[in-house]
């Protein structure tokens, strides 16, 4: 065995090794079970079924071409396309190479090698498939780890520029920022969220990107003059409930006192795939923009938005606690602290919480 200085923890992800024969499965665990975690399989069925109940932790597949049941390029070609980043070695006899050869592709193949195994040459195979996987898994981590940065910055800036709507409008509406806030938070508070972290990891276009936004902003600068202009309280939760019920909220009702909003059913997690741009369908995004703005016409007014625990949709409308005279930030400094402070309400629509 090699006793050269090791750099990597080889058994950090496991190898399946699949053979039908007994004695070439115990020689393989005897020659390797040291260095390496080894699951075993006896065919391209069980191997499958091994796999499934270990996918998260084996990093290299080691099979037989020619077993009963199942091949081993069979077996392979039913995980390659979920899993292409797990290292495939097929292992054949001489005679079976040139058919081994012609499905290197359709089982994502990275390599393939001969009986009988050449056991120093096996094991020099085995450390640097090992380590290609080890340093290609690291190097996905850190650039999804960057592209998730990436994204909380855009979604944080993409936010932000609705908070920045009533400045640049010229529309009197206090609280922009926060409205913006408890209007996420009622979303990603609903038992029918379902966030896809993966969604943020992929290079958005930014030309579609922008041109949605600058739609949405639009839309949310004309629904909110709207919105605003409602003089009371009551009206203006009144058009909550009007935008939630347009959105597909069925049953939806509001107490006497204005101080409850009720419906069976909840839209405010597609409302934020929309909010995000997400969602290009003109209605989609009209009704997203109209439940904001009257969210945001009710921070004005004086009052706050919360979500109660319930399995349906519950939202409470309460006087907000006052502050000091002189003590009111102006809608664009408080829109700017926003777009700083609140990295994990961000986060959470993202889908990285």
């Amino acid at each position: 065995m090699n006793s050269e200085t090791e750099t990597y923890d080889y058994q950090r992800h496991a190898i399946l090794f699949v053979d039908d024969e007994a004695n070439s499965r115990k020689y393989f665990r005897r020659l390797f079970g040291r260095k390496f975690r080894i699951y075993e399989a006896e065919d391209g069925v069980q191997a499958l079924k091994v796999f499934r109940e270990h996918a998260n932790e084996i990093g290299i597949i080691v099979t037989d071409q020619r077993m009963p049941n199942e091949t081993g390029v069979g077996f392979l070609s039913k995980i390659a396309a979920d899993y292409p980043d797990i290292i495939k070695i097929l292992s054949t006899a001489y005679a079976d190479i040139d058919a081994a050869i012609g499905s290197v592709n359709q089982g994502g193949i990275f390599r393939y090698i001969t009986k009988p195994w050449d056991i120093p040459e096996l094991e020099i195979t085995l450390r640097r498939a090992m380590e290609f996987f080890i340093v290609k898994r690291e190097r996905d981590n850190l650039l999804g780890a960057k592209m998730l940065a990436v994204g909380n910055v855009l979604l944080a800036n993409r936010l932000a520029a609705f908070a920045f709507v009533p400045v640049c409008s010229g529309t009197p509406s206090n609280h922009a920022a926060e409205a913006i806030a408890s209007f996420i938070r009622l979303a990603i508070s609903s038992p029918d969220f379902a966030p896809d972290p993966k969604s943020v990891t992929t290079t958005p276009d930014l030309g579609k990107l922008h041109s949605r936004q600058l739609e949405l902003a639009s839309k949310l600068e004309s629904l909110l003059a709207s919105a605003i202009a409602v003089p009371d309280l009551a009206g203006r939760v009144t058009k909550l409930a009007e935008a939630l019920e347009a959105a597909g909220a069925k049953g939806i009702c509001v107490s006497e006192d204005g101080s409850e909003l009720h419906a069976d059913t909840d839209p405010t997690p597609a409302l934020l795939q929309a909010i995000l741009g997400n969602e290009s369908d003109p209605k989609s995004a009209t009704n997203a923009m109209s439940a904001m703005a009257a969210v945001m016409a009710i921070y004005d007014a004086g009052a706050s938005v919360t979500r109660k625990r319930a399995a349906t949709l519950q939202i409470s409308i309460a006087p907000r606690t006052g502050k000091p005279k002189g003590a009111e930030a102006t809608p664009g400094s408080e829109a700017a602290k926003w777009l700083i402070e609140d990295e994990l309400l961000v986060s959470a629509a993202l889908g990285i919480l």
